[in-house]
This record gives C-alpha cells, sequence and structure tokens, in this order.
C-alpha cells in the first residue's frame, strides 16, 4: 500500500541530494504546478529540497517576489494502492489552513507564515492505476518565505535559547490572546471537532458555558449511544454494552462539575472563549532570526488568563483528551475507567449547588 513517497535515489543508487531540481523541472524531468503563472513570476532558483514527515519543502527564488517556501506533500492521493489520509479528508484540511493563514494575515503578533497560494488535492475520476505525471493530487502550499532559518536551536547558547523561548511564548499568548471572527468560528466549528461528532450542531456557536456544556453532551451522546449500537469504528465491530452505557450517564452527570462556572471579572479572560489553537506548536516548527532585538513577554505575562484556564479546565481537558486520543477496541474497559472517573469526580466535589450552577 502508498503511504507516501520514500526519499528519492539517484541512478547510482545513492540519496538524491536535493539539488538542481529547477533543472530537472525545465528539462521535463519532474513535475511542476504552473506556480510561476499562478504568481506572476519567474522562478530562477530552487536551491535544494527537503522532507518532513508529511511535506516537501521548497526554497524559491524568483525575478519578481520576495523568497518564498512551497510546501507539497509527500502523499499523492492519485497514486497507485492509494492508503494514506482520504481526498475527503485532506481537502476540508487544506481550505481551514488556507483560511487561517488569510484570517491571521492582519495579527503581526501572531507572526504565521503569508500564505501567497494554496491548493487542496485533487483526485482523478479514474482509477489510480499508473504513477501520476502532475501534482495535482498533493497539498501545496507557497509561502513567502520568513525570516530567520529552521534547525539552528543546537547551536544557540543558553542565553539565546531563553531569549528564543520568550519570542516562543509571546507568539502563543498573542494566539491565545486573539478572538476569532463569529463568523469564522460558526462555519468551521463543527468541522474541526475530531470524531465522534454530532451531525449537525442544533445550538449556536458561542463563547459560554452554556454552549461548551451542550457540545460535551452533544460528543458523549455520539461517542456511546444506546445498549447495542456501534460504538468506535467499524473495524472494531463493538457494540455499546454496560460498562460503557454506564460511564455514558456517569458522564452526563458529570458535565456541570467538569465545566467550572466562568468567574472571569476581566474583559477577555472568559474561561469559555474560542482560541485558535496550533496542534504542534514548537521549535521544529519554527523559524528563527538570530538578529532580532527588543524582550517580548513571557506567556503568563502576554496572556494572564492562560495560567487560570490550565489549571481550571484541567478535568475538561482530561476527559476532552481521552477522547480525542482514543482509537476505538476494548470500549468496555476504556469506557468503564472513565465512568470511574467521572463517579470520583462528583464524589469528591460532591453533587452540590456550586457543581450544578
Amino acid at each position: 500500500m502508498y503511504y507516501g513517497d520514500d526519499w528519492p535515489l539517484m541512478p547510482d543508487g545513492t540519496p538524491y541530494d536535493g539539488k538542481k531540481l529547477l533543472g530537472l523541472v525545465r528539462s521535463g524531468k519532474s513535475p511542476s504546478d504552473g506556480i510561476e503563472e499562478k504568481l506572476n513570476t519567474q522562478i530562477t532558483g530552487i536551491p535544494t529540497v527537503s522532507k518532513g514527515s508529511h511535506n516537501y519543502g521548497f526554497p524559491i527564488t524568483s525575478t519578481s517576489r520576495p523568497d518564498m517556501v512551497a510546501r507539497l506533500a509527500r502523499d499523492d492521493v492519485n497514486m497507485p494502492d492509494f492508503d494514506s489520509f482520504p481526498v475527503q479528508v485532506q481537502i476540508p484540511e487544506a481550505h481551514f489552513e488556507m483560511a487561517v493563514y488569510n484570517l491571521l494575515r492582519s495579527e503581526p503578533g501572531i507572526m504565521a507564515s503569508r500564505l501567497l497560494y494554496g491548493r487542496a488535492p485533487a483526485q482523478y475520476e479514474r482509477p489510480g492505476l499508473a504513477i501520476p505525471h502532475d501534482i495535482s493530487g498533493r497539498r501545496l502550499f507557497v509561502f513567502e518565505r520568513a525570516e530567520g532559518a529552521n534547525n539552528v536551536w543546537e547551536d544557540l547558547t543558553p542565553n539565546n535559547k531563553l531569549f528564543r523561548l520568550e519570542q516562543l511564548a509571546s507568539i502563543r499568548a498573542a494566539l491565545f490572546r486573539y478572538d476569532p471572527p463569529q463568523d469564522f468560528a460558526a462555519e468551521y466549528f463543527l468541522e474541526r471537532l475530531f470524531k465522534f461528532k454530532p451531525d449537525t450542531l442544533s445550538m449556536p456557536v458561542a463563547p459560554t458555558r452554556e454552549f461548551w456544556m451542550y457540545v460535551l453532551e452533544s460528543k458523549i451522546k455520539a461517542t456511546i449511544r444506546s445498549e447495542g449500537d456501534m460504538i468506535g469504528w467499524e473495524d472494531d465491530n463493538e457494540t455499546v454494552g454496560p460498562a460503557a452505557l454506564a460511564a455514558k450517564q456517569a458522564l452526563l452527570r458529570a458535565i456541570p462539575c467538569i465545566l467550572p462556572v466562568d468567574t472571569a471579572t476581566v474583559p477577555g479572560e472568559s474561561l469559555y472563549r474560542l482560541v485558535l489553537e496550533h496542534g504542534d506548536f514548537g521549535i521544529h516548527n519554527t523559524s528563527i532570526a538570530t538578529d532580532a532585538d527588543g524582550k517580548p513577554q513571557k506567556l503568563y505575562h502576554g496572556a494572564p488568563g492562560y495560567e487560570t484556564v490550565i489549571r481550571t479546565g484541567k478535568d475538561f481537558r482530561q476527559l476532552w483528551y481521552a477522547l480525542r486520543d482514543w482509537r476505538g477496541g476494548d470500549s468496555e474497559e476504556f469506557f468503564g475507567k472513565l465512568g470511574t472517573w467521572a463517579e470520583n469526580l462528583m464524589q469528591q466535589r460532591g453533587v452540590s449547588a456550586r457543581c450544578l450552577e
């Protein structure tokens, strides 16, 4: 089965050195996607190519634009025996990513890359029986190259490492403080929920405790349905048993305890604001400019409400991540433990007026 490309080999069997790609493109020995036409420029250089977990990276120079970086998926939905993320999953992922980059373009404190061109993969109508001669089956993003370089962390002095961490904390704080527009949240909220989830939302997306109680209730009910219904993935061949059903009832009763009452009095520090989150935020996904000056604030200084959310939201995070990370199988044991956790939580706090507010 095909999950993604291996690193190419030269005719003599040695690994490709990642160089001279522009010459291969010009000679027709490497597929291209009309980037020059899309961006109204002529490419003058592709110094090298690198490989990440899911994408290739191509630095690009051109005649009329600042330096660019192209990110091309390593998997092609049109390859024979394709068995990676299906195109029905990749298309909305690509569209959402493009929407986020465009949304954050006017937010200088977040310092996201500037997207110049993006395209979701397209699957041929005919079955994939031969190796494609184009790259239409791959996600493609072209960015304006950010200042700095990657993979320099190990070469930094201890003081410079602390300085870069403060910069990252400042960016993270800016992302936490950012309030996405209501129409953006309404359009993408349900789509971005991980399975299992309701088909529709019967309550408008809103930054309130009531909305999140509804979301958690809907997610629990979509994950653990009625006794005898399928639970998990179809290949698991499992149905809702007595332990999972009892856990469902315990989790539903515990929702008021899991989601604390919002006591924030400072604007922008509500527990239930809608926040954009980067799922893989770290040094490995960061370009570091070594000549920067001026020291930004640390995370909790830049976003005082972050610490409160982390502390008071720990029960919600424990349940949410448990549901997110469950890959199916052993549903009676898995949900039995969650049910016990919910019962213990209610017992520790008591089913009090404060918990049920």
